[in-house]
């Protein structure tokens, strides 16, 4: 009842205050253009004082005086009575007031829900975050999870989906700590405590802490899961123990099935091994593939990868910024069993693209795929860096030619990742852009002539990417 007599109350007000205007007494009103004219005579009288106190020149008042002459000549053709009358409109004003008033509380009656409690606005923005969840939104979804452990912290399932959903966009921090939470909630469950310790191995850069090494042992006590015997392995090649890794993934491949998921992570690190062991691989993996026995620096293949060494070294000391050829170079290297020498291929490669975080991390993936994690300390002094936010930051202190190998690094950096992923029109246009400013025009409109392939048939991107580098390639 105190809903209506609420609604009845704005309601009133609210037609008072539109009805308002026909209810004011009678007014006489200057008209527009008369009271425009009385303006123009201030203006002039105006000039006149200016001109008397030296102001401005005779010519500056004359100038000003007929262009104010203009303009009254002007309001003077609109006048009409000069003033205007305004009465009451009572009739009216209870029309308007009355249908003001039928419209919104019947509009409310046909389509509110008066009886609906009040909604607070966290209950409105879990609302919108469920639609977003729904229809695919991880990081709605993630926030929905959040508030859920914050109200049942003893949830199991809730921090395990968070954990699971963290680890779905590569948060592997995050991960750690929603995984920690659903581990202490399932002491007794292996599988739980065998995911907290890969996440913890995950974030720490897949070099197995001591934390987690325990976790994964006490799991192999009580199971034979292939996830602890594999990082257990990985632990041991870490600390040196190379035979005792090689052992463990090869115990694990002999007890596993043929397409398990895991197999070709397994397979790839006992060829890694084998290699940085100087073994026969066809010992330990006797179905062993020629390309498997080629990365394993197979007799096979050694002319031709002294050839391919010494092609590659010469392409890169004419272009550093081929970073496919850095790889390339390193991987050959370590095929040849020249382990120390590839790791510093790919930290002097890296090194050409700091600022570019897509070629940077092509260059982490080939250090996992070569084994460089699986030597872990032994490596580190050879292992990719990635450049620090303080080694941005005094990038503006350098040398005028290292800034511009910085820069240009950058630059390949982002051209290599629109070659393999050419969606976005935004980077296209930085692309030419940084090429125009760098002077290289040719490969700026080489640029330009790929965004457009890539954009056919689009036409509004196609006018985007013309607006954004018309000036930068001179069209």
């Amino acid at each position: 009842m105190m809903f209506w007599f609420a609604a009845f109350g704005l309601t009133f007000f609210g037609a008072l205050w539109i009805a308002w205007p026909f209810l004011r007494k009678d007014s006489v009103e200057m008209n527009d253009a008369d009271g425009a004219i009385s303006v123009f005579r201030d203006q002039l009288d105006e000039l006149d004082r200016d001109l008397a106190a030296g102001l401005i020149s005779e010519d500056e008042r004359d100038a000003a005086a007929q262009e104010i002459e203009r303009r009254t000549l002007a309001a003077a053709r609109r006048l009409d009575a000069g003033f205007s009358l305004s009465h009451r409109a009572p009739a009216a004003a209870a029309a308007v007031a009355v249908l003001a008033g039928t419209l919104a509380l019947g509009g409310y009656a046909l389509f509110g829900v008066p009886g609906e409690p009040d909604q607070p606005l966290a209950a409105r923005k879990t609302e919108v975050l469920e639609r977003r969840a729904s229809a695919g939104d991880v990081n709605a979804r993630i926030a929905l999870l959040i508030e859920r452990t914050k109200q049942s912290p003893e949830s199991f399932e809730d921090w395990w989906t968070l954990a699971v959903s963290y680890a779905s966009i590569g948060d592997d921090a995050a991960s750690v700590e929603a995984y920690r939470h659903a581990a202490e909630l399932a002491p007794d469950e292996p599988g739980v405590q065998a995911a907290y310790a890969e996440a913890m191995v995950l974030a720490n850069g897949n070099k197995v802490p001591t934390a987690a090494r325990i976790i994964f042992e006490t799991v192999m006590r009580k199971t034979a899961d292939p996830r602890a015997r594999y990082y257990v392995s990985l632990a041991k090649a870490q600390a040196q123990d190379f035979d005792g890794a090689l052992q463990g993934w090869v115990a694990l491949k002999d007890d596993s099935a043929p397409d398990a998921p895991w197999m070709p992570l397994v397979r790839r690190d006992i060829v890694n091994m084998v290699r940085f062991l100087k073994y026969d691989l066809t010992e330990y993996l006797p179905d062993a593939t020629e390309a498997e026995i080629a990365a394993a620096g197979g007799a096979s293949s050694a002319e031709v990868a002294v050839t391919r060494i010494a092609e590659l070294e010469a392409q890169l000391s004419e272009d550093p910024l081929d970073y496919v050829a850095w790889i390339e170079l390193a991987t050959r290297l370590a095929q040849s069993g020249d382990n120390e020498k590839a790791a510093t291929v790919l930290t002097q490669g890296a090194a050409h693209f700091a600022g570019a975080p897509f070629v940077q991390q092509k260059f982490d993936d080939a250090a996992r795929e070569l084994g460089m994690d699986i030597l872990g300390a032994a490596s580190d002094s050879g292992a990719v860096a990635s450049p620090s936010a303080e080694d941005v930051a005094t990038i503006s202190a350098l040398p005028q030619a290292e800034q511009d190998d910085l820069i240009n690094g950058m630059v390949a950096g982002l051209a290599a990742e629109l070659a393999e992923n050419p969606g976005s029109p935004e980077k296209w246009i930085m692309l030419v852009r940084s090429y125009a400013n760098l002077g290289e025009y040719e490969k700026a409109t080489e640029a330009y002539e790929s965004a457009k392939a890539a954009f056919a048939g689009n036409a509004e991107v196609l006018d985007m990417l013309a607006a954004g580098v018309a000036d930068a390639i001179g069209e």
